[in-house]
């Protein structure tokens, strides 16, 4: 049975969540192996990252211009190369290959070159699928994106934590094996025809503008997201009264059951469209809401559990509405490229609030995020009643 096209963009973004968790839970290990501090290595994993501000923006507007297939070979061909020029440098550094002070500059290049073209990968997939399953199919495109995201944010730290049982280069195998099949697997969809311009195309700005509610609401949502994940370790240890290393046993638990809930929503409701887009984001909100407050007041494992599973759910039902609303209209690379770089700043908003505020408000401060974010959902309301930019009908190939 042929593997769907939609799917095989999908498996492109799960790269993104493979990578940087599968990163992440080998940080310990390369630590100790190579030299180099965690803050350094943390410091690099941020630049990957906020060159997300950049990059996003601007291949989101080479996809509307030249078509997704240009944008997501790049960000493949970049995301290999990177992990490759990381491996290296790891091995030249211990073979004593590398001359005195070499490794970080080389891991800082590595970042870089990922910073820039991974960055285009998510708007470029979104268009993507939007142009093979547009119109009334458009939410299954936004979903099979996010299960996509999801699947390799689970995946990545359980491959991760099994393979550097072999080794501490195994980590980076199994990261460019996964981009090697991504490459395989884009290879056989369709590559779908750029739309042409509007006669009468709306003005930036204005078009910003109209856009702005999509693009706070997807900042609150990342922000409240990262703070939830930067505030749980010691909430778990204060009101469990635990120590650090069970907060983080209990602490991969939660997120992996998060991960879980967020994933069967994708593929269980999203993606057959059982709900509109501005239902999806209503209840996501309401969701997040409810999620937040439970783990404001847990006392208790079960609590923290049922807390991150309901925000998770959220989330999974908010990313697609938001999505939905702000790629409406037209030039929705562009859009995307915009979300993708409000997720960034929220991301960035919730490490600044960390080095503010003390950890035990830190989940009150996700309360209030997801509070602002549902206040926000009637602004959006008018983006849905947009028409749906026009995609080839022939060019589904499932």
């Amino acid at each position: 049975m042929r593997f769907p096209s939609l799917w095989r963009i999908s498996a492109c973004t799960a790269l993104l969540g493979l990578g940087q968790n599968g990163l992440l839970v080998a940080l310990p290990v390369l630590v100790e192996r190579f030299g180099l501090p965690l803050s350094q290595w943390a410091g690099l994993i941020l630049l990957g990252s906020m060159l997300f501000l950049v990059g996003s923006p601007f291949w989101g507007r080479v996809t509307d211009r030249h078509g997704p297939r240009l944008v997501v070979i790049q960000a493949l061909s970049g995301y290999l190369a990177s992990f490759t020029l990381i491996a290296i440098a790891l091995w030249a550094e211990t073979r004593g290959a590398l001359a005195e002070g070499m490794l970080l500059p080389l891991l800082v290049i590595a970042r870089i070159l990922y910073g820039l073209t991974v960055s285009g990968m998510v708007p470029a997939c979104q268009q993507w699928s939007l142009t093979l399953h547009g119109g009334e199919e458009r939410l299954r495109a936004l979903a099979a994106i996010s299960a996509g995201l999801s699947g390799g944010r689970l995946l990545g730290p359980l491959l991760a934590a099994a393979s550097l049982s072999l080794s501490a280069y195994a980590p980076f195998g199994v990261m460019l094996g996964g981009g090697l099949l991504a490459l395989w697997l884009v290879s056989g969809v369709p590559c779908p025809q750029v739309p042409a311009p509007d006669h009468q195309p709306t003005l930036p700005t204005q078009r910003f503008l109209e856009r702005l509610p999509c693009l706070v609401m997807a900042l609150l949502l990342a922000m409240s997201v990262s703070l939830m994940q930067l505030g749980l370790p010691d909430a778990l240890q204060t009101r469990l009264d635990i120590g650090a290393t069970r907060a983080g046993h209990l602490m991969g638990g939660l997120l992996s059951i998060g991960a879980l809930g967020a994933l069967a929503i994708q593929l269980g409701v999203t993606r057959h469209q059982r709900l509109g887009g501005y239902a999806l984001l209503l209840l996501g909100a309401l969701c997040l809401v409810a999620g937040y407050a439970v783990l404001v007041k847990a006392d208790g494992a079960p609590g923290f559990a049922a807390g991150v599973l309901v925000a998770s759910i959220g989330a999974a039902l908010a990313v697609p509405g938001y999505t939905d609303a702000a790629t409406r209209g037209g030039a929705s690379g562009a859009s995307a490229g915009m979300l993708a770089m409000s997720h960034t700043l929220g991301y960035g908003a919730a490490t600044l609030v960390v080095s503010l505020v003390a950890p035990p408000h830190l989940l009150l401060l996700t309360l209030v995020a997801a509070l602002l974010l549902l206040l926000l959902v009637p602004a959006a309301r008018a983006r849905f009643a947009r028409p749906i930019t026009a995609t080839s009908p022939t060019a589904s190939n499932d």
